[in-house]
């Protein structure tokens, strides 16, 4: 099956629904959406299983020929073990997430526009991970971008601005406009990593004469380039990935981007998008192995920007903000990894992260939608009783991002953390941190959800139907079992994840004795447990709200408020300045024109549109003249 079909199906299914909506009433939207996610899976599947040692390379037509270089941009797909598995990330989870909207969202008015833009970004995501080339990969870098804010603003008038009920109506503006200000807020950061990223592409074809990864990757090695340019492009690659990834200091559009329906989180958010930036770099990796001082500044970046994630976590009550703060820590344990040369590991945990993230934030939404809208954590509590399927789905999600055995979040975070004791101790100390932060918010989310008595107002919650139950469990398999892909040595496997990527990236095996590794493993599993009894603990006495890291965190380090005095309010008084010139020239302006209109009014007044009008005028001033030339003769003679 030719690596095409991969994209085209979700992009017929985003032209069908959005040229001809009407053709498909009801359901029909979401099945038909949902098909060209399966049909893209089974494509991915296919060429999984019968891919080699060999990456498939298909290029499709010749793109901005360079005669003067000798050198070709082409536009087609390269399809080696990162890209297939990328792939199957995509399309698998994404099926999970469109069959699960069939239901979440049956009821919305924009129900085929929903599902039309979940085909679109899709697609575009495709693009970007088979992408051949860097320009390809940044048509569908700006794709993904268009369908985030396309998502992220969906509700921009509000999910009731058809009520009838004046207050409720006046309720669901106020939320279409705070929806609307979370897409433009992710719009316009992304542009700022966008930047980086384009600026990176000048540069790199600048040094090497061509953007084809394929061609890069051969070049690169051998090519005799200044160290300071390598090291310089890497670092505009990682502004684009900062962008992408929601990382320091780009970090704040991310959680903000909660406001779109709960199947938005879940795909892009947490399984697709956001893993973005970890993709572009590990792509890239031939640059960053010899640029030592970019590699140091993503580890850094990933690591101040997990801490942060989990710090901003602690004391938040909204259900999906919590998610969403947890999603930009976990995407900085990615950047450590990829950024201590631990690519494997840090794919590995992208991997399990889009199980047990998208299995979290599509149990959110099943609680949300039970409980009418209800998003506050604070008016939840012992939805056990009445959503048991899904709590037992959830609870398997809070233990594999804690990282207790034998749940998939222990295999690969221990992973990243081997990596970083062996490159980095102050990181790995950093690392242990976060593991028992990340341990603790999810604890507390689980106590504050599912446990104790139910502080609801709706009377009776209800569970969700199967469309929204068999992808959870499906997820909720996956989050278990999934760290089986890549046991380690000493626990007696044989790293088979690491195996199989290592036919596309290198993989860094960090050669640690045993019992350190023991030791260490220990170490993880003590801060997982630790942080799951401490939000017992925080559970029983509610302490935190009254400290002083409890309104930190729930200001998220007031990292919104720094931005917004340092760049917001100066920008609004900048605005606010030349508004006010701009409405004086504008005065200024009118009144000349006006002044100068006035003889021109009085003409208008004879442009009547009447014959009888302009005959009568021709008339007079006839006689007007005939009267000035008689009065001049008669003058004369005398």
């Amino acid at each position: 099956m030719p690596l095409y079909l991969l994209p085209l199906f979700p992009l017929i299914g985003f032209a069908l629904l959005i040229l001809f909506p009407r053709l498909f009433p009801g359901r029909a939207a979401g099945w038909l959406g949902s098909a060209t996610v399966l049909a893209s899976f089974v494509v991915a599947g296919a060429r999984y299983l019968g891919q080699t040692d060999t990456p498939a390379h298909e290029v499709l037509w010749t793109w901005l020929p360079n005669m003067a270089l000798n050198a070709n941009l082409s536009a087609g797909f390269y399809l080696d073990q990162l890209s297939a598995l990328m792939a199957l990330i995509i399309t698998g989870v994404g099926f999970l997430i469109h069959v699960y909207s069939v239901s979440y969202m049956g009821h919305d008015p924009k129900f085929t526009r929903f599902f039309a833009f979940m085909n679109f970004f899709v697609a575009m995501m495709l693009i970007l991970v088979l992408a051949d080339s860097y320009p390809l990969m940044f048509v569908g870098w700006e794709g993904v971008g268009t369908a985030s804010y396309l998502l992220i603003g969906f509700w921009f008038s509000g999910r009731n601005s058809e009520a009838s009920d004046k207050d409720l109506r006046g309720a669901s503006d106020r939320e279409g406009v705070a929806n609307s200000n979370a897409a433009r807020k992710a719009f316009i950061m992304n542009r700022i990593g966008d930047l980086g990223f384009m600026l990176g592409m000048f540069l790199l074809f600048k040094l090497y004469g061509t953007l084809s990864i394929p061609e890069l990757a051969a070049r690169v090695p051998g090519a005799q380039v200044a160290t300071a340019g390598i090291e310089l492009a890497c670092l505009f690659l990682l502004v684009g990935a900062i962008g992408k990834s929601g990382q320091l200091p780009l970090t704040t559009w991310l959680p903000d981007a909660m406001a779109g329906p709960t199947p938005v989180s879940a795909l892009i958010h947490a399984a697709t998008m956001v893993t973005a930036g970890v993709y572009l770099i590990t792509r890239s990796h031939f640059l960053y192995d010899l640029a030592p001082v970019a590699s140091t500044w993503v580890a850094w970046v990933g690591g101040l920007t997990a801490l942060y994630g989990a710090l901003s976590a602690l004391n938040q009550h909204d259900i999906k903000k919590i998610l969403a703060y947890s999603t930009v820590s976990q995407l900085g344990y990615m950047f450590m990894a990829v950024g201590l040369h631990a690519y494997s590991a840090g794919v590995f945990h992208l991997l399990t992260h889009a199980f047990f993230k998208a299995l979290l934030f599509l149990s959110a939404g099943a609680v949300i939608h039970a409980l009418h809208e209800e998003q506050d954590v604070r008016a939840m509590g012992g939805m056990r009783k009445f959503m048991p399927f899904t709590h037992i789905a959830a609870l398997m999600g809070v233990l594999a991002i804690s990282g207790i055995p034998i749940w998939s979040g222990f295999f690969s975070k221990d992973a990243i953390l081997a990596a970083a004791y062996t490159s980095s101790p102050l990181l790995y100390v950093v690392g242990l941190g976060v593991a028992l932060l990340t341990a603790f918010y999810m604890g507390r989310w689980y106590f504050l959800v599912w446990r104790g008595e139910y502080r609801g107002h709706v009377p009776h919650p209800h569970e969700a139907d199967g469309l929204i139950k068999v992808p959870l469990g499906i997820l909720a398999a996956l989050a278990t079992l999934g760290g089986f892909l890549n046991v380690p040595a000493f626990l007696g496997g044989g790293h088979a994840f690491d195996a199989y990527l290592g036919r596309a990236i290198p993989v860094h095996l960090h050669e640690i004795p045993a019992a350190t590794e023991w030791l260490l493993t220990l170490l993880a599993v003590a801060a997982g447990v630790g942080g799951l009894l401490w939000a017992l603990a925080e559970h029983r006495r509610r302490s935190l709200a009254d400290g002083p890291l409890g309104q930190i965190s729930s200001n998220a380090l007031y990292l919104d408020r720094v931005y917004d005095g340092l760049i917001g309010a100066p920008s609004r008084a900048i605005a606010e300045g030349l508004d006010v010139v701009d409405r004086g020239v504008d005065g200024t302006l009118a009144g000349i024109a006006r002044t100068s209109a006035a003889p021109g009014g009085l003409f208008s007044l004879w442009q009547s549109g009447f014959v009888r009008a302009y005959a009568v005028s021709m008339l007079l001033g006839t006689a007007l003249i005939l009267g000035y030339w008689a009065i001049k003769t008669i003058g004369g003679g005398a």
